[in-house]
């Protein structure tokens, strides 16, 4: 009788055992479903916000391997061409610059202007010069050349060009047409507007601040599509969705494993030898 009863209780554990893992083997993981999203891209494509123009760059996973382990991710990077970047830099007496193509001195400035001196490749001047030995000398005095076997000071040889600017004078400066802010006797102060390249890189679930001044989440549904949404509270809920199957699935193991358990040490106690 007792081991009727104990076939009858292990019976019941294996079905309720058998029940939660056929609801295990079963479920499907529900997956991150956004209605609407914002920006839904592949590599190669083109999006507008707030007026720029960004270029999907990549949309791919990356794998990566350490200590044995292999981790793989997905990985986006958008990339744009941001425009009047505000860019600003200051000179000082004493510094070489470069103004239209060519080096210059700051010679020295006072509060309304500054002047430049042009550097010269003297030892191309003299080289030049065949009355000139191809090279300068240095005594107490200073700089000076040989010509024609007489010494002649650097400042009475070489002829260098000067230019001289104001406040609000714009000067071809490294390329770009600068401005320059403010002049004193200590600094010059220049400031202009250029383009710059720029990227950005994320991973699933990183966010990005786009030029319309919204910050968006990056999702990855699949290995060559990317999802940006600034709808954080839609993405947040179908993540809870998932959180709560992890749950349901993890309490559903535990009552396989509890019933088979059950049911073992019910069978155990059965086979028990009597006392009686």
């Amino acid at each position: 009788m007792q081991r009727r009863a104990v076939a009858v209780y292990v019976a019941l554990f294996l079905l309720i055992g058998a029940a939660s893992y056929t609801l295990i083997a079963t479920a499907e993981k529900p997956k991150i479903d956004l209605e609407n999203p914002d920006y839904e891209l592949s590599t190669g494509e083109e999006f507008t916000a707030g007026g720029e123009t960004y270029t999907v760059a990549s949309v791919e996973q990356v794998t990566e391997e350490s200590h044995g382990s292999t981790t793989k991710y997905m990985t986006g990077e958008i990339a744009w061409t941001a425009t009047n970047v505000a860019k600003s830099d200051s000179w000082a007496p004493g510094d070489t610059v470069t103004v239209g193509e060519r080096d210059w001195t700051v010679l020295d400035s006072s509060n309304t202007s500054v002047t430049l001196e042009e550097e010269l490749d003297k030892e191309a001047i003299l080289e030049g010069d065949a009355d000139a030995n191809n090279q300068t000398y240095s005594d107490e005095n200073g700089e000076f050349v040989i010509v024609d076997g007489n010494e002649v000071r650097s400042e009475n040889y070489f002829d260098p060009a000067t230019v001289t600017f104001t406040e609000g004078d714009t000067v071809d400066y490294e390329g770009t047409q600068a401005t320059i802010d403010s002049i004193s006797p200590d600094s010059i102060g220049l400031s202009w507007t250029t383009s710059e390249d720029r990227s950005n890189d994320f991973r699933n679930e990183g966010t990005v601040t786009l030029e319309d001044g919204n910050e968006y989440l990056a999702f990855f549904p699949d290995e060559e599509t990317m999802i940006l949404t600034s709808n954080m509270e839609a993405y947040n809920s179908e993540v809870a969705k998932q959180e709560t199957f992890q749950q349901r699935v993890g309490g559903l193991s535990w009552i396989t494993f509890t019933a088979a358990l059950i049911s073992f040490l019910l069978i155990a106690f059965a086979f028990l030898p009597s006392r009686y």
